[in-house]
């Protein structure tokens, strides 16, 4: 008669039941360890803070033109964060797109009050002072920058493109 040489039904079948046992558990721990990390990945500070969603809001109406939106979203910002130096900015930035242009000077203002060396403001006021007819002014934010930036930075060049077009337009002259 034919013997078979394999482990008898009843150890098969616990065997099995163990290794199901193991599988279970380990899929509920992967599970587990899954949604721990999913809900970690899931906290965006911008649901939880909003003014953190307010100023990428409000930034992001920026760089697609609508000041109006910008200025509304960011005031909530510098509401709720009177010191956050760049919604400051960015609502000055605004305002002398708008035409402006006292608020805009009020802005940046508030942002020196802030940041005396905030980049973003010294190259956006100085484009205002082109825009009043104020070269001088906007020299003298020109040489800050370069302190700033000694090799170069985005706002130094930015403000040496405005000023190389103002004096191209204007020549030297002084503002008003």
């Amino acid at each position: 008669m034919f013997k078979c040489k394999c482990a008898p039904q009843g150890t098969l079948k616990e065997n099995m039941m163990k290794l199901l046992a193991v599988v279970t558990l380990l899929i509920s721990f992967l599970m587990i360890d899954v949604t721990h990390v999913r809900s970690m990945g899931n906290q965006d500070d911008t649901t939880s803070n909003p003014a953190k969603k307010d100023f990428a809001d409000g930034k992001s109406a920026v760089y697609s033109g609508r000041f109006e939106t910008a200025i509304r979203l960011l005031k909530k910002v510098v509401a709720q964060e009177p010191k956050n130096a760049d919604a400051h900015n960015y609502i000055g930035f605004s305002y002398r797109k708008i035409g402006k242009l006292d608020l805009a000077a009020s802005s940046y203002k508030q942002v020196f009050s802030i940041n005396p060396d905030h980049k973003g403001a010294l190259e956006y006021q100085g484009e205002l002072f082109l825009k009043l007819g104020n070269l001088s002014g906007a020299n003298e934010n020109l040489a800050k920058l370069e302190k700033l930036c000694p090799s170069t930075c985005k706002e130094l060049a930015e403000l040496k493109r405005a000023i190389a077009d103002f004096t191209a337009t204007h020549g030297d002259r002084k503002g008003t």
